[in-house]
């Protein structure tokens, strides 16, 4: 019997859900660990203190590396739960530590733009993972290099565009009023719709008039 690979907007959308979910209920936790707290503060200060260029340097391909674990098959998604896992920990443990429920600091993350860059780049690294292994199973991966490439890049791309978000809200907030980062909204906005469009071109076997096309059938000539 064929197995009939699920799209892969759909297997995206459940990694962002158990992702979501994952940071909520870990961060809710009364973690305490002060060793970890001091270790946090310490790396995060250092990062805080720089200028713009170094201080994107220092996140954007801290991030792209976790992403790129996330794509080697299967490894890739213990790397997706242990980094949900271990970075939820760390808001947990912010929280017991300021005495500030670490969901509520979680919430907070959430109403800032480079999240919604961030977080989804990990849930499409992960679903391509998924993917990856499909397409190893089947013996179909040559036919479908191109789009694991160009998946890569969009998360290469996506990476960077949060990294830069993140840094000027980090900058704003230290350098004018803490809600100044909020302006950071205005770009994103036209970012995470481009991110949208580039995300539907390089799926578009999903999508429209080609909806009946099997999962593994691309036509990668419009690029």
């Amino acid at each position: 019997m064929q197995i009939k690979m699920p799209r892969l907007r759909r297997i995206f959308l459940i990694s962002f859900i158990i992702e979501l979910a994952g940071f909520a209920i870990i961060s809710s936790l009364p973690i305490h660990d002060p060793a970890l707290y001091a270790s946090f503060k310490s790396e995060d200060n250092s990062i805080i203190s720089q200028s713009f260029f170094p201080m994107w340097l220092s996140i954007f391909p801290h991030n792209l590396l976790i992403a790129s674990i996330e794509f080697i098959p299967i490894i890739g998604i213990f790397m997706f739960l242990f980094s949900i896992g271990s970075t939820a920990s760390v808001i947990a443990v912010e929280g017991t530590s300021t005495h500030i429920n670490g969901f509520a600091i979680f919430a907070s993350l959430m109403l800032l733009p480079h999240s919604w860059l961030e977080l989804p780049a990990y849930a499409v690294a992960v679903s391509t993972d998924i993917y990856i292994f499909y397409y190893l199973i089947k013996g179909t991966l040559r036919d479908n290099y191109l789009k694991i490439i160009y998946m890569y890049l969009f998360i290469v791309l996506e990476l960077a565009f949060a990294g830069a978000i993140e840094t000027s809200e980090i900058l704003l907030e230290e350098s004018a009023h803490p809600f100044d980062a909020f302006y950071m909204w205005i770009p994103s906005v036209f970012i995470i719709a481009l991110l949208i469009w580039l995300f539907r071109r390089i799926n578009s076997a999903e999508y429209g008039h080609k909806q009946e096309q099997q999962p593994d059938e691309y036509d990668f000539n419009q690029f």
